[in-house]
């Protein structure tokens, strides 16, 4: 009888019992929330995998914050440097963070270093005898776009919401006149400068992501050249 699986699906590489050195990083968006579940599933799958446990770093901050901003991410990125290290695991990809830019040029910076994202939600590595697993290179993509849809989502909510609170009389939308000064457009779209900072990707790409307009993406652009 043949298989019903498609050939990507049987020929993935399994996740052998390979004796690696591994870094847990555990995040929960509140105060009170709890590492302890993340930590504990993610020590019992190293300990399937033969993998040691060299350093667990875990915070109670929104994802939605810069990594650059958590103070636990930073020292695991400044322990990664000095350390050696092959794996770093994560219950799932939104541990590392909410925002697309910053899970994406973390995974490119690990891959350069030749350090492995090990996602327990998909039970899966994102490099893989060094090179790129393409099923997780998927993911990351489809990421992205969930990240589009979920922002699309939000400027919907937050439309309906002024409508309603027009209609009763609550809200009267900005000023005829008013001007925002250019520090307060960045502060404004935190996400379209960091994609503009810190990634290769097109401006239309980023208006994409980022759920604004192409116009509003050239703006930020031009007032960060100023």
């Amino acid at each position: 009888m043949p298989s019903i699986w498609p050939k990507w699906i049987k020929n993935r590489v399994t996740l052998n019992i390979i004796q690696m050195e591994a870094i847990i990083y555990s995040r929960v968006s509140s105060e009170s929330q709890d590492n302890e579940r993340q930590i504990i599933n993610l020590k019992q799958v190293a300990e399937q995998k033969g993998w040691h446990i060299r350093r667990t770093f875990q915070e109670k901050i929104s994802g939605t914050i810069k990594s650059s901003s958590r103070n636990e991410f930073k020292s695991l990125l400044e322990y990664i440097e000095r350390s050696p290290t092959q794996v770093i695991m994560t219950s799932e990809i939104s541990r590392i963070g909410r925002r697309v830019v910053d899970v994406l040029n973390f995974v490119e910076l690990l891959h350069v270093k030749g350090i492995a994202l090990y996602i327990q939600q998909f039970n899966m590595l994102t490099l893989e005898n060094g090179h790129e697993n393409p099923i997780a290179k998927m993911l990351l993509q489809m990421l992205s776009i969930g990240a589009e849809m979920e922002n699309n989502q939000r400027k919907i909510r937050q439309f309906e919401g002024i409508k309603l609170a027009q209609l009763k009389h609550v809200y009267s939308g900005r000023r005829r006149g008013a001007k925002t000064s250019p520090a307060s457009l960045l502060k404004k779209y935190p996400n379209i400068s960091d994609m503009l900072d810190k990634s290769n990707l097109s401006l239309r790409r980023i208006a994409g992501i980022s759920g604004h307009s192409i116009n509003t993406v050239r703006k930020i652009k031009l007032l960060k050249e100023i």
